[in-house]
Parts: C-alpha cells; structure tokens; sequence
C-alpha cells in the first residue's frame, strides 16, 4: 500500500503496530480528513453486511455512534461503542446457536434481574462445564442444552418460570438423564433457569460456537475496558482521538466480520491513499 502524504504513512504505521492501545495510546497521529472519509465508507459497507443479521441494527447504531463521538473527541463514549459492538456481534452468535429468548431478556429489559439474582455464565469454561457436568457427557450446545449452562431449581426455589424448563422436558429434549440437585437446598431439581453470560463468557462462547479463536478479542476488549476504567483519557486532541478509536474499530470489525462469516472484498485493499483493513489483519499479538 502507497500512502500519498506524510499523514497517510504516519496513520497507517500507527495502525499496522502490534502493542495494545494503552502501550501506545500517547503515540497517536492526528487523523486527517482523508481517514475519516475513508473509515466513514468502511461504516457505510459494514451497514450492508449487518443488514439482515440477528442484532445487527444494535451493532450498526454503535459505528455510527463511536465515528460521531470519535470525531468530536470524546474517547471514553467512542471507544464504549466498539466494546458496546463486540458484546452485540458476539451475542448474535451465541443468540442464534441457543434460543431467542435471550433477545426477550433485552426486549423486556428482564436481562438486569436474572443478573441480578447471580444466574451468571462467568467464563466459556463454566457454561461448558456446567453443561457437561449435568450431562455426563459433552453435548453440542442448541436450544436445549444451554439451560443446562442455568441455575436448576425444585418447585420451591424456582423465580423465573418464564426463563426455566422443566427437567423432564429438557431430558426428554435432550434423549439423555439429567440427575441435578436445586441450587439452594439441594433436593432433586425440578427447572433449569437461563444463565446470563457476561462479556468474557460471551465472547469465549462465540469463539466455541464457531471454533475460531477469539484471542484478538478478547485482548481488544480487554483494552477498551481499561481505556474507560481505570483511565479516562480526557485531554487528547480530538484528531488523535479518531485515530486511536478508529484502530480498535478496524481491528473490531475485522474480528467480527470473520466471527460471523462476513466478506467484504472491497476492503482488502486501497487505491485512494489510506490504511487497509488488510493491514490489521495482518497485524497479530493486540
């Protein structure tokens, strides 16, 4: 790739490094006017890509929210908008493999009480697990195994029936003996309740969902969570601002886009003079 100015190669060095974005956050070149048209194109592609796909209209509202917020300067929103993006696509993968009553949780705003109530997927791990211990054996994750990742519950101890199922149900689902004891007195269980997954979960479980690595994202979304918490990052010059934001963004929706089986072809190269999203990929050890 040529850049055609000392700005474009100052971006696109910048862009192609392999540190995390705190190792470098104070290197940051000014963003010209050239890269925020051309991520601004990417965004419009992007739309096209998501236009049909379980949540996508969530994870699009968040590109244009973060290149609006970037643009203006404001780190901390534009950058809770590509971490906002990697829950969402993530959630679509782990939506579309289980069952869609996860999007009622969010439709109901129901999400917050189940939480709430400490019916959580911690980590891959524990949901597979959990599904595995109840089990007895490794089972492919659908509509019906994942309550098995939930909490089980008697009669007495069950809150939730709207987000539960019947043991007999799920064995009879499942072709399989499901021998669990309720989570608070330990009799026979006579439910299981969804769990929901927070964001390490989710991501982990999408990578599994998919068999891919999920690495890069995990690592990217470990960044953005330090850039809002514990720093902040108030006073960096706006222009540096969108360059910072504008690199998690690319490498997000790289990451996403092959997580999900999107293809764009258009974006594997450049003829006008800026950074290609093919120079993130290539980019490894965020």
């Amino acid at each position: 790739m040529n850049c055609r100015s000392d700005s474009c190669k100052k971006v696109f060095k910048y862009l192609s490094r392999k540190e995390g974005t705190l190792e470098i956050i104070d290197q940051a070149p000014k963003a010209y006017p050239g890269f925020k048209s051309y991520i601004r194109k990417i965004i419009k592609k992007e739309e096209l890509l998501f236009k049909d796909i379980v949540l996508g209209e969530d994870i699009v509202s968040a590109m244009e929210s973060g290149y609006k917020n970037a643009l203006m300067g404001f780190l901390r929103s534009a950058e809770e908008s590509n971490r906002f993006i990697i829950e969402r696509a993530c959630l679509t993968v782990f939506v579309s493999a289980t069952t869609p009553k996860y999007i009622d949780l969010l439709r109901k705003k129901k999400w917050h009480t189940l939480v709430d109530l400490g019916y959580i997927i911690r980590a891959e791990s524990e949901g597979t697990g959990r599904m595995k211990k109840f089990a007895n054996r490794k089972v492919k994750l659908d509509q019906w195994s994942v309550y098995l990742m939930g909490k089980p519950f008697c009669k007495k101890h069950v809150k939730i029936l709207e987000y539960s199922i019947p043991v007999e149900d799920l064995e009879e689902k499942l072709k399989m003996r499901i021998d669990a004891r309720c989570s608070l007195c330990h009799k026979p269980a006579d439910y299981f309740t969804l769990a929901m997954p927070k964001a390490s979960a989710l991501i982990g479980l999408a990578g599994y969902i998919k068999g891919k690595d999920v690495t890069t994202l995990m690592k990217t979304y470990a960044n953005i969570s330090r850039i809002l918490h514990p720093y902040g990052f108030n006073d960096i010059n706006k222009d540096k601002v969108f360059t910072i934001w504008a690199r998690d963004f690319l490498t997000v929706i790289t990451e996403i886009n092959d997580l999900l089986n999107l293809v764009d072809g258009s974006r594997s190269s450049s003829d006008d003079g800026n950074p290609t999203i093919k120079s993130i990929k290539n980019r490894k050890g965020r």
